[in-house]
């Protein structure tokens, strides 16, 4: 059996307002993102499709938000860290990429450890590279994520609060 080991405490107040600051930084990145817009003329563009914008979350493994992404026990039955129920739900989120090559996500999730229910928000921030209709994000900690991008939908194979990669659709 895998070991995973989770601890997820209940927000503090100190991380309610981290987590606040966390949305307004995203937020006014993603206003300063949509101000720059890119020369649209396609006899001058590279061959690669322009990404950047803003992106809503729309499904996560072809299911609607809200979306249950597990619902099981969680760690090592040896450890202290085990959890006979785990629960996460994936709420809403957004993805903005720039047009310099950063991009940001911020996931919205609510979970149930052992019956005691959370609510928190996953946040990530890194480069991306795309080529043709791939993506590449590779986030601050150096981890690759590869998807796909398609006129208005990028397709990332991800995963957060310890679950499983799967495909999660964003959507302008």
């Amino acid at each position: 059996m895998t070991h995973t080991s989770l601890h997820a405490p209940r927000p503090t107040w100190r991380a309610r307002v981290h987590t606040a600051f966390a949305i307004m930084v995203v937020a006014t990145l993603a206003a300063g993102a949509t101000g720059c817009s890119s020369n649209n003329d396609p006899s001058t563009g590279p061959t690669n499709l322009n990404p950047a914008g803003e992106y809503d979350l729309q499904t996560i493994q072809t299911k609607s938000l809200p979306a249950k992404v597990y619902d099981g026990p969680i760690g090592d039955p040896e450890d202290d860290d085990y959890l006979e129920s785990y629960v996460v739900t994936v709420t809403g989120g957004g993805m903005t990429l720039e047009d310099n090559g950063y991009y940001h996500i911020l996931i919205a999730y609510t979970g149930v450890m052992d019956g005691e229910p959370y609510s928190l928000f996953y946040l990530e921030t890194g480069t991306y590279e795309t080529n043709g209709n791939r993506i590449v994000l590779t986030n601050d900690y150096g981890e690759d994520a590869e998807g796909t991008v398609r006129e208005g939908e990028v397709t990332v194979r991800m995963g957060i609060a310890g679950t499983a990669t799967m495909p999660y659709v964003f959507r302008r």
